[in-house]
């Protein structure tokens, strides 16, 4: 469910993603009980992402389900929508809402009951159980590097915002102008300037994740990668 772009060319932008990732901005993500990873370049729903990284809650280790493997887009779509609602939805409900066949509804309800990811109640109308339970994804950032185009990446890293908790902009510290920087503080996009070593020069807005669709596909990349088998 999580794409990379198949090959990287390298630029100069390349270049300074590089060198930001080997600065070690990321390493105090991780903790007794988080971890992290990095996705460079996965497809997000609105292009690609330059990176994301991934806070991610050790104990989906032990606690994922690996009925969650067989889930397709599908099934996720509708684990999605059910999570928005919060409320017990019936199969004819979820039909007129999502558009999907009745069919497709019952296969993807059987396959979210297996994974133990929604719970039914004596009215056979489901809901999500709660978040903290299915979704172990603590932290989504995602950055967008720009060698001197601010204005593009700055409307790259607002898209960003759908799925991320934090979005930022990384910059060499010589594009950095007055302009740019009020344009981001009036903004939900967070601004880092690189030299050798990296300052977060505006912080962005925190938003609660799950946010869109893209938000589930990282926490299923997460839980089928790092799961016990």
């Amino acid at each position: 469910m999580v794409y990379n772009k198949t090959t990287q060319i390298k630029t100069k932008e390349l270049k300074l993603i590089d060198a930001f990732l080997g600065s070690g901005f990321f390493q105090k993500l991780a903790d007794k009980d988080y971890d992290y990873s990095i996705i460079q370049e996965p497809y997000t729903g609105f292009g690609y992402a330059d990176i994301v990284c991934l806070r991610w809650n050790k104990s989906i280790q032990e606690k994922w389900n690996l009925n969650r493997n067989n889930l397709d887009q599908n099934d996720i779509k509708i684990l999605h929508h059910l999570y928005n609602c919060r409320v017990y939805k019936t199969v004819d409900e979820l039909i007129i809402e999502l558009g999907f066949s009745i069919k497709q509804i019952n296969k993807t309800i059987l396959k979210l009951l297996d994974s133990k990811l929604v719970k039914e109640n004596k009215k056979n109308k489901i809901r999500t159980k709660p978040l903290e339970k299915i979704f172990f994804i603590k932290e989504i950032i995602a950055v967008e590097a720009k060698l001197k185009d601010w204005k593009g990446a700055y409307n790259q890293s607002l898209n960003n915002v759908n799925f991320s908790s934090k979005s930022f902009t990384l910059f060499p510290e010589k594009t950095i102008n007055k302009n740019l920087l009020s344009t981001y503080r009036n903004s939900d996009v967070g601004v880092l300037s690189f030299n050798k070593t990296c300052r977060e020069l505006v912080k962005p807005k925190r938003n609660k994740i799950p946010g869109s669709l893209t938000s589930w596909f990282f926490n299923e990349y997460i839980g089928r990668k790092h799961s016990v088998t």
